[in-house]
């Protein structure tokens, strides 16, 4: 079985037989070769000590890469002395969380001898003791780590991995015969339990994590391209930078130059190749059609597939999982209507580095009718009644009477504002007063013909 084991570990991540090593051996200071650690854990494991799944089942431990940059060398010095001394704390903790352990243990035996043998035991309770116990025998080493000022240099080294593969209903409450990946980025932003998720979406997204390719958001403002990138990343634990382009933007600002630091001459990576490089990120290029094109040129290298890019001095690869979206209100094309003054048609080249293009709309009037109560809390009437009234100002932009379509995000801005300024005076600062003079006149119009103040006093109390 000694060689078969061996065959298994040497196709384990490095991490992995790096964090088992590490765990089993006591020893702080692995060796950087693989093999050695696996000839030492397979002698473990042939001595009965240790068996393959325990090797399979530890913490993945990812070793700090060294470098070239003194102060990311002095920043590694520093966390490697940290946890030395924290590792030091540990041994001397051992004794004592030996004890608690094998206390632990007994208690565990005896009650589950004592849920076999009893009636109406409240299995609920008996783990929550469980826990309490065990969180009162760790308590020591959580202190020690407090303590020693460790326990945000600690929590810095834990690497972003994939931790989980997920059915499409179980990460969006939508039944399609896809999978998400999810990693355990603690900076992923915040779940919003209000948003409103369609198939055609979910459709691209699964398309663009299995094939690495880079898409497309276009659309009317307010259609929900930007909150669908955060969004995913908030729902499948990945990192999320967003970046706004405008007419000024140059190559530094995104991709980074060279700088002073300590003294020493560096490059400093901007926030794109800060993404590009962190394990699971995605990554919004947002209004990317408002900069020069000449300025957007460095991108085609760092889009293509398999990338590997020269740039500042170093080479670039994107890092494992990274998703890169591109979002604009005119789809590659420029604008011809004069609502997104400055925005420009894209370089071919460019664009095709994104394989699809995906057209955003507006919702459906019953998922919008959905949105706009989940988000305000308000009666589905009010909602129902200012969304009919909104579907009316946009049929008007496509004959030339209004400029600008009503958002979602006016329309729940205008809900919360009623109850403060009245349903008039809420229409005209929220809907009405954004717009040029003629569209402005539209729109003052559909809303005395269109809103009931009725309906607002019925409903939210409110007299107009």
């Amino acid at each position: 079985m000694g060689i078969v084991n061996k065959q298994i570990m040497v196709t384990l991540p490095l991490a992995t037989i790096t964090g088992a090593y590490l765990k089993f051996s006591g020893d702080p200071r692995p060796p950087t070769d693989k093999s050695v650690m696996i000839q030492w854990l397979d002698g473990q494991i042939d001595a009965g000590k240790l068996t393959l799944d325990d090797v399979k089942q530890a913490l993945p431990f990812a070793p700090v890469v060294s470098t070239a940059n003194p102060a990311l060398e002095a920043v590694a010095n520093n966390a490697q002395a940290v946890a030395l001394e924290s590792v030091e704390k540990i041994k001397a903790l051992t004794n004592t969380l030996d004890v608690q352990s094998k206390a632990i243990q007994r208690i565990e035996d005896s009650l589950a001898d004592i849920a076999e043998v009893s009636v109406g035991v409240d299995q609920a309770e008996v783990n929550r003791k469980l826990e309490t116990l065990i969180d009162n025998a760790f308590a020591p080493f959580k202190q020690a780590v407090i303590a020693s000022g460790s326990e945000a240099k600690v929590a810095n080294l834990n690497p972003v991995v994939k931790v989980d593969r997920r059915s499409c209903l179980d990460v969006f409450g939508i039944d399609l015969p896809f999978e998400f990946d999810i990693y355990n980025d603690a900076s992923a932003p915040a779940v919003d339990p209000c948003f409103i998720w369609t198939e055609s979406i979910l459709r691209t997204l699964a398309f663009a994590q299995d094939t690495g390719r880079n898409t497309w958001f276009g659309g009317e403002k307010g259609t929900g391209k930007s909150q669908t990138a955060e969004q995913f990343s908030a729902r499948t634990g990945r990192g999320f930078m967003r970046y706004n382009f405008h007419k000024y933007t140059t190559a530094s600002d995104y991709l980074g130059d060279v700088g002073l630091e300590n003294g020493a001459t560096v490059f400093k990576r901007g926030d794109f190749l800060t993404a590009y490089t962190a394990p699971s990120t995605v990554i919004l290029l947002d209004e990317i059609t408002n900069a020069d094109q000449g300025e957007l040129a460095p991108l085609n290298g760092f889009l293509e597939p398999n990338a590997k890019v020269t740039y500042g001095g170093q080479v670039w690869r994107k890092a494992e999982g990274v998703m890169i979206f591109g979002a604009d209100n005119t789809l590659l094309n420029g604008d011809t209507t004069g609502r997104y003054a400055g925005t420009r048609t894209t370089n071919s080249a460019l664009g095709d580095r994104f394989t699809a293009v995906i057209k955003f709309t507006f919702l459906p009037m019953h998922l919008e009718i959905d949105a706009v109560v989940k988000h305000t809390g308000c009666h589905r009437e009010v909602a129902t009644h200012v969304i009919k009234a909104v579907h009316t100002a946009r049929a008007k932009v496509e004959t030339g009477d209004i400029l600008d379509a009503p958002s979602i995000r006016q329309v729940i801005g205008f809900i919360q504002a009623v109850p403060y300024l009245g349903m008039v005076d809420a229409w005209e600062s929220v809907m009405v007063n954004r717009q040029v003079e003629d569209s402005g006149i539209a729109l003052r119009g559909i809303g005395s013909a269109c809103l009931n103040a009725e309906i607002f006093n019925k409903y939210m109390g409110v007299q107009s």
